[in-house]
């Protein structure tokens, strides 16, 4: 009875594990099918039917962390795409699998804050666009005091102390009171009396420095100049200078270093540099711009400046101009030794040498035994017959594939060998050896030096070096030496991005014949294989190189205004020429009273004049025409369209759109600048930090004008974000004519990406 309980508890246990077996196996079946929820119920229902099987309880563990792991990682992508509703829902999925995550948990409360944070960080977005910095500050508190660390807070604290300090920074300008245009008609007049005419006239007070001379005279002819064009023209022909002190108050004084010392203000500004070279930096700024009070932190790539807010303009621009991401290119090289040897070695060897030796009696040979030398007392030595029967050959392939990436105009270097010691023994006057070790590379030695045009080609130096061990030679104490065979080749290539070029021709061949045949009987056709032996060695090896360059990122020209801009004279900086702009105003024109050479005035009444239309308008309107709503992973297409009166010869442009919610699939061409037949040319390029450079040229001399559209642009939705903007960051049109044309900006095209 005893052993039949016995048993019937044996049969069970047996069937509970292979109940569990089976249960374990269905669970990691629904896992490898992607079923996490379904295989780890599976596993838990193996652990509770055998709960002492420590393989079920390590593999329930291992499976339930790595599919939290990789739902963690998911939900966080998802969350910085936009996809709040998606990460929500895995984040809960998480918290089913392990109710205690403390990171899913954490992560549902982001979600939570992002939802009452992105409508204020959309409205204080706004006020940055606006200007309003304080109205910006102001909705922003409640996001401060929550989530001081937010990525996009403080990108908008960044913005709004930029738009602040420019603000602060931001000198007066001068405004005339009637704002009407404005005539001059002086002859020799002293300039004392101009200024009090003209401040009469416009309505602006002017305040002379001590050191102004009294006795200054000045003749001026001028008509419908504007104020500020009037002012500079007289400051310039007198040598003087002005500081503008509110809208209506300037502060002349005499031009010389010693005044500009006491009424030129200074600003401070400080660059952090994130490719440039500071060193170069300080120096360009110096060569350009002479300034001298320029300080440096290498450590911080800091460069700080203290100079005129000209010079600080100028500097923004020139730094801008080189502060650009180096070139990088991938260069995927293959390297194969091509190496083949065939060796043929057949035929009889017969014994080539008969050595005589006479037998000694004793352990020396003596002239007695040469006395009674006979065949007895002669030993005979002969040398082996050999038969030689062997082939060889041999195909051997050395292949090395690296890939390279490399900055623009540096050097990359390879080396895949080994290194071989050669010992060098030294030994002195007195009897002491020393011995020295230097290693020598042996085997490829490859070296790159990549130069990345603008025009996505790459031009390579290479230098190809192939050594080996040809041979050890054994010096007389025992040591070893190394002949080094060494091939090896150096050029230099220009190569379009993807293109592979392949280098050949570093070919070795040898062939050699070595025969041993019995004198006569050897030389006899056919039969002559029987008495000698013949070894035919033959040696190719062929080196070949291919290299193709996969460029990764390249140089991104600037746009023309930082590439191109007035610095003024040589002893004074101006960001703008010295010109006198036609002025336009309402009602007439503000003539100051012409005057004689002894200063009197013929009168001090303005004269009413009324402005020349101009035939055509110097306005260039650019509008949107596109889609404003999308899904993710559809395309949809963004014109730009141009209209104006005046002849256009080309249009450069600058858009700015979001990487994170789109990808740049095309910029193509409109039929603006093809209008009536013609020719037009269009080039593009896009940044991934989201900027797409165009820019669009009429063929010939002559201009378009009317309305169509300049380029489409086509855009992937990539990820799930509601009013984000396509905007024109800069445009550059150039008219056919002599007289400048203006663009008139539209509003920014909004956009939502739906899930």
């Amino acid at each position: 009875m005893n052993l039949r309980i016995v048993f019937v508890f044996l049969v069970a246990f047996l069937l509970a594990g292979c109940a569990g077996e089976m249960v374990y196996r269905e669970g990691m079946n629904l896992l490898a099918d992607g079923k996490a929820e379904a295989g780890l119920a599976k596993l838990e229902e193996a652990v509770r039917e055998n709960p002492e099987n420590l393989h079920f309880r390590m593999s329930l563990q291992t499976q339930r962390n790595a599919i939290i792991y990789r739902l963690l990682a998911s939900a966080s992508n998802e969350t910085t795409a936009g996809g709040l509703d998606d990460a929500e829902k895995i984040y809960r999925r998480i918290l089913a699998l392990d109710p205690a995550n403390e990171r899913a948990a954490a992560g549902l409360d982001a979600i939570a804050r992002e939802r009452r944070h992105r409508p204020i960080l959309d409205k204080a977005t706004v006020l940055v666009d606006k200007g309003d910095a304080e109205g910006a500050l102001a909705v922003l508190r409640p996001i401060e005091a929550e989530s001081p660390d937010n990525p996009e807070l403080l990108g908008l604290k960044r913005k709004i102390n930029e738009l602040q300090a420019k603000q602060e920074l931001a000198a007066p300008t001068l405004k005339a009171s009637n704002g009407k245009p404005i005539s001059l008609e002086f002859r020799d007049a002293n300039l004392k009396i101009v200024f009090e005419t003209l401040s009469r006239s416009a309505g602006v007070n002017f305040i002379l420095d001590k050191d102004v001379k009294p006795d200054l005279r000045t003749t001026i002819f001028l008509r419908q100049a504007s104020l500020e064009d009037a002012i500079e023209l007289l400051l310039q022909t007198n040598h003087l200078e002005k500081k503008v002190l509110n809208r209506n108050t300037v502060l002349i004084y005499p031009n010389t270093p010693e005044k500009q010392k006491d009424y030129q203000e200074l600003v401070v500004k400080g660059f952090y540099l994130a490719n440039a070279d500071v060193k170069q930096t300080q120096a360009m700024l110096k060569s350009l711009l002479k300034t001298r009070d320029i300080f440096i932190e290498e450590k911080l790539n800091l460069l700080v400046m203290r100079d005129t807010p000209e010079a600080v303009r100028m500097a923004e621009r020139l730094i801008a101009m080189q502060d650009l991401r180096e070139p990088e290119v991938m260069l995927e090289v293959e390297i194969m030794e091509i190496k083949r040897s065939r060796l043929l070695e057949l035929g009889l060897q017969w014994p080539n040498q008969l050595t005589l030796a006479p037998l000694a009696s004793g352990s020396a040979l003596t002239l007695y035994d040469l006395n009674h030398l006979n065949s007895s007392r002669t030993g005979a030595a002969i040398s082996n017959t050999i038969v030689n029967l062997r082939r060889e050959i041999t195909d051997a392939n050395i292949l090395a594939n690296p890939r390279i990436r490399a900055r623009n105009r540096e050097k990359a270097k390879i080396m895949i060998g080994d290194k071989v010691p050669v010992i060098t023994t030294t030994s002195t006057a007195t009897g002491f050896v020393s011995q020295s070790t230097q290693y020598l590379d042996v085997g490829l030695k490859l070296e790159v030096e990549p130069t990345i045009s603008l025009e996505n080609e790459v031009a390579i130096r290479i230098g190809l070096e192939v050594s080996s061990i040809v041979k050890e030679i054994p010096s007389a104490n025992g040591s070893l030496n190394y002949q080094i065979g060494n091939r090896n080749a150096s050029t230099v290539l220009r190569l379009k991005d993807g293109e592979t070029q392949v280098l050949a021709g570093l070919i070795n061949d040898e062939d050699r014949s070595n025969a041993s045949r019995v004198p006569g009987l050897g030389d006899v056709p056919i039969l002559g294989r029987l008495f000698g032996s013949q070894k035919d060695d033959r040696q190719k090896t062929e080196i070949v190189l291919s290299i193709t360059p996969h460029i990764i990122r390249n140089l991104i020209r600037p746009d023309a205004r930082n590439g191109e801009f007035w610095s003024g004279t040589e002893t004074l900086l101006r960001s703008r020429p010295l010109r006198i702009a036609e002025a336009s105003g309402p009602g007439a024109p503000a003539t100051a009273a012409s005057s004689t050479s002894d200063g009197g005035t013929n009168g001090n009444a303005a004269s009413s004049e009324s402005l020349p239309a101009s035939s055509e308008s110097s306005i260039l309107s650019l509008r949107w025409q596109g889609p404003t709503e999308a899904k993710v992973g559809q395309q949809l297409s963004v014109s730009v369209l141009a209209s104006t009166e005046r002849s256009v010869r080309s249009l450069p442009f600058q858009l700015g759109f979001d990487p994170a919610a789109f990808q740049v699939v095309s910029v193509k061409e409109g039929g603006f600048f093809a209008q009536d037949g013609g020719t037009a040319n269009m080039s593009s390029q896009t940044d991934p930090n989201g900027k797409i450079f165009v820019g669009v040229a009429r063929s010939g001399s002559d201009g378009v004008r009317g309305d169509g559209i300049v380029a489409t642009v086509t855009l992937r939705a990539i990820a799930a974000k509601p009013n984000t903007e396509l905007r024109l960051i800069t445009v550059t049109p150039v008219a056919a004519g002599t007289l400048p044309i203006q663009a008139q900006l539209p509003a920014p095209h909004i956009m939502t990406v739906n899930p």
